[in-house]
């Protein structure tokens, strides 16, 4: 996700990127600092912040050994690793508040409320979720994610003595659709999670679609927006990161009026070959499932 969105901040501001090893390539002008953002020592944190007016917050440790639908380890043993996370995120905004930075764009996650998405969007029950709806997750790397979102709102509050503006982005899918795995009578890797497969699992993979470009705008318009006004003047914002999907069931309301993200994909459109030729097949009407 961050390398997506570099190409939509680089043009506007110089860049101090950090992570536990140096990339191969970097931006051309952007500086490197090589640090551990769990353990680095306080005085390295508040060198790495320095002079910073905007962080973008995307470091993960990861708790699955391929990703949040991989089988090992089990759903239920991942809440250490997951805490770690939470933690590093704690670090990071408190290292920013004591460093003067003026907002925080914190990279979250559609799982952070994805309890609706299994329970509810599957099976008919609702066609939207909205970033304003309780934030549920039936997992721990999205519990985790949504732990980031209101550790953020304290920071935004002003308890502390100032107010630092806070912005959380839920992405969707930032990776083109394998649209091979949801071919009639194609396998779906197993899962550890509830996910549909053929044409309802295509439907899915469309509404969550986030394109390379959207990306960049997204964290674009969530750093470049001149201010964050958020709810009764509390800078705090959650805002889903997807393109501009028909077959969305993540509502885009808050990206569009709070940070004037105005996405210019559809999948519905990209794929459009696929969609005549598999939903062709499919004996289920709707948009979604």
């Amino acid at each position: 996700v961050a390398t997506l969105a570099i190409p939509g901040i680089t043009e506007d501001h110089s860049l101090r990127l950090t992570d536990i090893r140096r990339p191969e390539h970097l931006p051309a002008g952007a500086e490197f600092v090589k640090a551990d953002l769990l353990e680095a020592d306080d005085e390295t944190l508040k060198s790495l912040l320095e002079g910073i007016e905007t962080v973008v917050h995307s470091s993960y440790i990861p708790s699955g050994d391929r990703d949040v639908y991989s089988l090992l380890p089990p759903q239920i043993d991942r809440f250490n690793a997951e805490m770690k996370n939470i933690v590093t995120a704690q670090r990071i905004y408190r290292g920013a508040y004591d460093a003067g930075v003026r907002r925080v764009v914190i990279v979250s996650s559609n799982h952070a409320a994805d309890w609706y998405e299994h329970a509810e969007i599957h099976e008919r029950l609702r066609e939207m979720v909205f970033p304003t709806d309780y934030p549920l997750a039936d997992n721990f790397y999205g519990w985790s994610k949504a732990s980031y979102e209101l550790l953020a709102f304290p920071y935004a509050c002003g308890t502390f003595g100032r107010r630092m503006e806070m912005v959380s982005l839920r992405i969707g899918s930032p990776y083109p659709i394998n649209v091979a795995q949801y071919e009639p009578g194609a396998q779906m890797p197993d899962s550890s999670l509830s996910r549909p497969s053929g044409a309802a699992g295509f439907k899915r993979a469309l509404g969550a679609y986030l394109s390379d470009r959207d990306c960049a705008s997204l964290f674009r318009s969530a750093v470049n927006i001149g201010q964050i006004s958020g709810s009764n003047g509390v800078p705090w914002s959650v805002a889903y990161g997807i393109s501009d999907n028909t077959r969305a069931f993540w509502s885009l309301d808050s990206a569009r009026r709070e940070l004037g993200y105005a996405p210019q994909d559809d999948s519905e459109v990209i794929y459009s070959e696929d969609v005549r030729r598999i939903l062709s097949l499919d004996s289920a009407p709707g948009r979604l499932g």
